[in-house]
């Protein structure tokens, strides 16, 4: 063969193997189940809470991306895959924190009005409690 032609030939071939090793990513079918679990945890919760929400939809779009990437571009599936992931986990988070701020407000709410700081609702027996006995001093 000539140069240039095994030049070409050799050229095609690199080229060929760039492109196709390029994609050597295999496809993120666990991280799409393990995001779609995590977006449905949120799903139940974030709703309610506004930024919540927000962070749901979020995922969700990146979500469905990254579904159409798959096979095509498993790489880019990847990053969108881990941002939904990320995203649901924020939103869950999100919604927790509210509903933690909620029960505090609703708990504060219940103390009496005059309350000191730092005071719970539980009260103290009435009368003697019993079973204890006082040192002896001996």
């Amino acid at each position: 063969m000539k140069p240039r032609t095994m030049t070409l030939i050799l050229g095609g071939l690199a080229a060929a193997c760039v492109v196709g090793c390029a994609e050597s990513t295999p496809p993120p079918s666990d991280q799409w189940s393990v995001a779609n679990e995590q977006i449905g945890r949120a799903t139940a919760t974030a709703p309610a809470v506004p930024d919540a929400k927000l962070h749901l939809e979020l995922a969700q779009e990146d979500l469905q991306k990254s579904k159409a990437l798959i096979g095509s571009d498993n790489k880019r599936a990847s990053t969108l895959i881990a941002l939904a992931t990320t995203e649901a986990q924020l939103a869950t988070a999100l919604a927790n924190a509210a509903q933690a701020q909620q029960a505090a407000q609703q708990a504060q709410g219940a103390l009496p009005p005059n309350a000191p700081p730092g005071a719970s609702n539980l009260q103290a027996p009435n009368g003697p409690v019993t079973g204890v006995q006082a040192p002896s001093g001996k």
